[in-house]
């Protein structure tokens, strides 16, 4: 019965172990790619990011747990080129591994979908350099906002608001002729747009509230 046990937990850590890998590099590694959109054109200053988590394995408990993280990262170049170079060791940045060419600030949201991360653990325990290459895929909305930037013009406040945060959550609209006012509400960038006219008459910040659902 005892044997029967061990080798059970014995077989639990091994597809824990399998499932979460995790190395210990004293190297330095560099990761180099280029970034693309879905033509082949190079997507410049777009944010590349490795994350280096500090996992141990809690053998009470059956299951990794993490002590921290920290990231590694680049940006691409008028050709969509980018190099990181940094040393895995967890003194450094971790012993788990995942690239992700996205980042809350500099990645362009708008045109682009958010890519999945990649996690590259066992290419970093295999190579010292790795070459991951990129494309990005339109946003579902884009060919919408580009429709709609044509439509008022690709100089205009309003096309400035569109290619900044993308279609409008929800748009109000009141009175008529000159007087007629529209507003734009981003929820999850916490703005709104106030239009009379053509004119841009003020902009309303707020507390964003991400994943709101306008109302009916």
């Amino acid at each position: 019965m005892f044997g029967t046990r061990a080798m059970a937990v014995a077989g639990i850590l091994a597809f824990l172990l399998a499932g979460c890998a995790t190395v210990k590099i004293n190297e330095v590694r560099v990761v180099t790619g280029r970034v693309t959109d879905v033509s082949g054109q190079p997507v410049a200053t777009t944010p590349v990011v490795i994350v280096g988590r500090s996992l141990d394995l809690v053998t009470t408990r059956l299951e990794y747990e993490e002590r921290g993280r920290q990231e590694a990262k680049g940006t691409t170049d008028a050709e969509g080129r980018y190099r990181i170079e940094f040393v895995p060791a967890p003194a450094a940045l971790g012993n788990n591994f995942y690239l992700f060419f996205y980042d809350k600030t500099g990645f362009d949201r708008v045109q682009y979908r958010r890519p999945e991360p990649l996690d590259i653990t066992p290419l970093l325990e295999r190579d010292r350099a790795l070459t991951v290459n990129q494309v990005l895929q339109y946003s579902v909305a884009w060919p919408e906002v580009e429709r709609q930037m044509a439509f008022y013009g690709a100089g205009s406040e309003r096309a400035q608001i569109l290619r900044r945060h993308g279609l409008p959550e929800k748009r109000e609209t009141s009175g008529t002729g000159d007087a007629a006012t529209e507003v734009w509400w981003y929820y999850a960038d916490g703005v709104s747009y106030w239009f009379t006219g053509d004119k841009l008459a003020r902009t309303h910040q707020f507390q964003p509230i991400p994943g709101a659902t306008p109302a009916k």
